[in-house]
């Protein structure tokens, strides 16, 4: 599928981390499985000794059994058998936010460029959810003012197509006075003014 892009669009996109081109594939790695269930292992026992948050439960027998087979044994069936198995224990990796790359090969790059992308370093969390609900005000002000403005300029006299000019003169003004708050409130950018504006 073709599509134009912008470079104002690419150039504004958020940085993504990439593995670098020398680190070795996944399917080069051998795999050392006592290292493996010794990751696991250690997953496990982290997460069932430390307070998570009220109500958080642990179901990780299943998935550290997993691990263990391929260590202790006894060897699966078939490679349906172990296929299954290893996507259960994916599974719980995933619903316990853990990095399956780090168990399984020791790797925490995928943890550390996970933790980053997932954060804004710049702005400090306080401070991002005031500015959030700052902007949300406005926009829910300027809204009104401007849905009040649009009824009063429509509030005509029966039989008449002349506006009320003094409803006109005051909505205008609150309207007026709202973008000016939003226009020299910080942090504000001609991007954000331009969507709330239209």
């Amino acid at each position: 599928m073709n599509m134009l892009v912008s470079s104002a669009a690419i150039a504004a996109a958020p940085a993504v981390a990439a593995p670098q081109e020398s680190a070795p594939r996944t399917s080069e790695i051998a795999t050392d499985h006592k290292a493996v269930l010794e990751r696991m292992e250690q997953v496990v026992d982290v997460l069932r000794t430390r307070h998570i948050r009220p109500g958080w439960t642990l179901s990780a027998d299943r998935a550290a059994a997993y691990f263990r087979r391929h260590v202790r044994g006894p060897s699966f069936r078939d490679e349906d058998e172990d296929t299954e198995e290893f996507h259960h224990a994916a599974k719980f990796l995933h619903a316990h936010g853990q990095s399956i790359y780090w168990v399984l090969f020791g790797d925490p790059s995928f943890l550390i460029c996970g933790l980053a992308a997932s954060c804004c370093p710049a702005e400090h969390p306080i401070r991002r959810k005031r500015r959030q609900t700052r902007s949300s005000t406005l926009s829910r002000l300027i809204k009104k003012a401007s849905a009040d403005y649009s009824a009063a300029i429509r509030d005509l006299v029966p039989g008449t197509l002349d506006p009320d000019p003094e409803k006109e003169e005051t909505f205008s003004d609150r309207e007026a006075e709202v973008r000016h708050e939003l226009a020299t409130s910080v942090p504000t950018t001609l991007a954000g003014l331009l969507a709330v504006l239209t």
